[in-house]
C-alpha cells in the first residue's frame, strides 16, 4: 500500500509524501468479507477509517425499518471523520458490498494529525460546510409538498443528511435487537418489574386483608408454570416475536419463585396447621415475607445493574434522545 491511497481523500490530499507516509506507518490495515458491517450506526467509536480495495456501502435505517442508502464508497473514500471530531455516535451504519480493505486511523493519531497540521482541520470544516448545505437542501424539498418523497430522500442521500434519526426504537432496533440482545434485557425487565409489581400486590393483600396466603400461593404456582411453559416452548419454535414472549414470561415465572425465597415460606403457604414453636405465639406469614425483603431489593439492584452494564451503548443514546427531545420542548 502506498500514500497515494491516502492521497485520494479529500482531506488528506494536500499533505507531503512524508506526512502521508507516517501517517500510513500509524495505521492498520483491516478486511472484511461481502456483507460484512464495519461500523454500526449509534455506535461508538472515532477510528478514521480509508477504503483502499474494494467498495462499502453507507446507509441508514429508519424508524419503519427499511434501508436508506446513502451512497457508496470506492479506494479513497472515507467515513468516520465526524464521529472523530464531535465524539458523538456513529451517524451511518456502512457494510461491506464485497471483499474490501481499509486503512483505520486511530482517533488519536487523527487529533494529533490535525493539531500539527491545520489545513486538515481547514478541509474537513469545509467539507462540513458542504454536508449542511446539502442537508438544508434535503429538508427544503421534505417540507416541500409538490416533491416525491423519493425525490426528498434522493436528495437526502446525496447530502449526507440524517434520514429521521433521534428515535429511541430506531436505538433499540441497532444496540439491542441487531446485536441479539432482546432476550436477555427482556427477561431481566420481566424479573424487575414483576418483583416490583408482586412486592406491592402482597403488600396490599396484607394490608387490607386480601387473603395474603392465597395470594402468595397463587404467585408461587404460577411462577413455577410460567417456568416450566416457557421451557417448552423455547424447544418448540424460533419466531424472534414468540421468542421474545418466551423471554418476558421467563422472567416473570423467575420473578415469581424468587418472592417466596425458599422451602420454608413455599412450604407455609400451602398448609395452615402450622404452629410455632412457643404454641402463645400466634403464626405470623406476614413477619416470615417480609423478612427476606433486603434480599429481594439487593436483586433488584443487582439486576438492575446487569441491565446497565449489558446494554449501556442503548441506555446511553436512549438518555440522549430523551434528553434532546425535553430541551426542545421546554424550549418553545
Amino acid at each position: 500500500m502506498t500514500v497515494e491511497a491516502l492521497r485520494k481523500v479529500e482531506y488528506l490530499a494536500g499533505l507531503d509524501d512524508e506526512t502521508l507516509t507516517e501517517l500510513l506507518a500509524r495505521a492498520r490495515t483491516v478486511k472484511y468479507r461481502r456483507g460484512e458491517r464495519i461500523v454500526s450506526e449509534l455506535e461508538s467509536g472515532a477510528d478514521v477509517y480509508v477504503v483502499t480495495k474494494g467498495e462499502a456501502e453507507v446507509f441508514v435505517e429508519p424508524r419503519a425499518g427499511e434501508r436508506q442508502v446513502l451512497g457508496k464508497l470506492e479506494p479513497g473514500g472515507a467515513f468516520g471523520e465526524m464521529a472523530s471530531l464531535t465524539g458523538e455516535l456513529r451517524s451511518a451504519s456502512v457494510c461491506a458490498t464485497g471483499d474490501v480493505e481499509l486503512l483505520v486511523i486511530p482517533d488519536a493519531e487523527f487529533d494529533t494529525l490535525r493539531e500539527r497540521r491545520p489545513e486538515v482541520a481547514v478541509a474537513l470544516v469545509r467539507m462540513l460546510g458542504r454536508r449542511l448545505a446539502g442537508a438544508e437542501r434535503a429538508i427544503d424539498s421534505l417540507l416541500d409538498p409538490s416533491a416525491s418523497s423519493a425525490h426528498a430522500v434522493e436528495a437526502g442521500a446525496k447530502a449526507g443528511a440524517k434520514v429521521q434519526r433521534g428515535s429511541v426504537g430506531r436505538a433499540w432496533r441497532e444496540l439491542v435487537v441487531n446485536r441479539r440482545r432482546d432476550l436477555p434485557f427482556l427477561t431481566l425487565a420481566g424479573f424487575v418489574l414483576t418483583l416490583v409489581a408482586i412486592r406491592l400486590v402482597v403488600h396490599f393483600a396484607f394490608r387490607f386483608d386480601w387473603l395474603a396466603r392465597d395470594v402468595l400461593r397463587t404467585a408461587y404456582l404460577t411462577g413455577f408454570a410460567l417456568l416450566g411453559v416457557s421451557a417448552l416452548t423455547a424447544l418448540l419454535t424460533f419466531r424472534p416475536s414468540v421468542r421474545r414472549a418466551i423471554a418476558i414470561a421467563y422472567g416473570i415465572g423467575c420473578a415469581l419463585v424468587f418472592n417466596e425465597l425458599g422451602v420454608t415460606l413455599a412450604f407455609d403457604i400451602f398448609f395452615k396447621d402450622i404452629h410455632t414453636p412457643d404454641p402463645n405465639v400466634a403464626f405470623d406469614i406476614e413477619r416470615l415475607y417480609r423478612r427476606t425483603e433486603p434480599v429481594r431489593a439487593i436483586a433488584i439492584g443487582l439486576v438492575v445493574l446487569i441491565q446497565l452494564a449489558y446494554l449501556r451503548k442503548f441506555y446511553r443514546r436512549a438518555w440522549f434522545v430523551v434528553r434532546t427531545r425535553a430541551r426542545k420542548v421546554f424550549a418553545r
